[in-house]
Formats: C-alpha cells, structure tokens, sequence
C-alpha cells in the first residue's frame, strides 16, 4: 500500500515539473535532432514548421545582419519569449513542451514572420 502511495506521489510531482517549465524553454544549444531554420534574405527561410511535443527548434542566422526570434502573448503563447540578436553564424534553440502553434516575429524587421505547429 504505501509503495502505491509513493509511486502515485511521485507521479504527481513529475507532472508538476512538467507543467512548471513552460510551454518554451530555451535551451543552451542545439540539441540532437532539432529542426533547424535558416535566417537569410531578410526572412525565416522556412516559415512555417511542424514538430512533435517536447522537440526543438534551432535559428541560424546566416546573414550579415543580426536578427533574432521573439514569441509575443497570444494564441499558444503564454508569456513572451524574446530571444537575444543573433550575429551571422550564431544560433537560438528553444524546446516546445505543449502542443499549439507558435507564432513569432524578428522584433527590429517585424515583417519576418515564422509559426511553429507543435502536435
């Protein structure tokens, strides 16, 4: 009895975590096996993705010019997440925890417009 206790009590606390890391989470790097979309031309290069719960999505920007990727409130955003400017070669990883779609811009050309789908 007590060990069904213990394991509805820890399951209880995993779900807790869970739900207490976000619907985003940045991540340090890219992590094996995220999606990756280029920033070139003044734009997302791939505009629109679609990735399953718990992947991640990584920015390159390939251009000269910095950019970088900012998810304002609204739709499945809870919170904004504004990602730092990204000089040529650097990269943003963000994970996706909860299914909904991501919609975000790059803040000084707000005209760059990217979704991300997660199922």
């Amino acid at each position: 009895m007590r060990v069904l206790v213990l394991a509805a009590t820890l399951a209880a606390l995993s779900a807790g975590a869970a739900l207490a890391a976000g619907a985003l989470e940045v991540v340090p790097e890219a992590p094996a096996g995220s999606t990756e979309v280029k920033i070139a031309k003044m734009k997302f290069a791939t505009p629109e993705i679609r990735i399953k719960a718990g992947s991640a999505v990584t920015w390159t920007n390939t251009e000269a010019l910095p950019h970088n990727v900012h998810f304002k409130p609204g739709g499945s955003v809870d919170k904004e997440l504004e990602g730092p400017m990204l000089r040529s070669n650097q990269t943003f990883s963000v994970q996706f925890n909860a299914p909904g779609t991501y919609d975000y811009i790059c803040t000084p050309h707000p005209f760059m417009k990217g979704k991300v789908v997660v199922e």
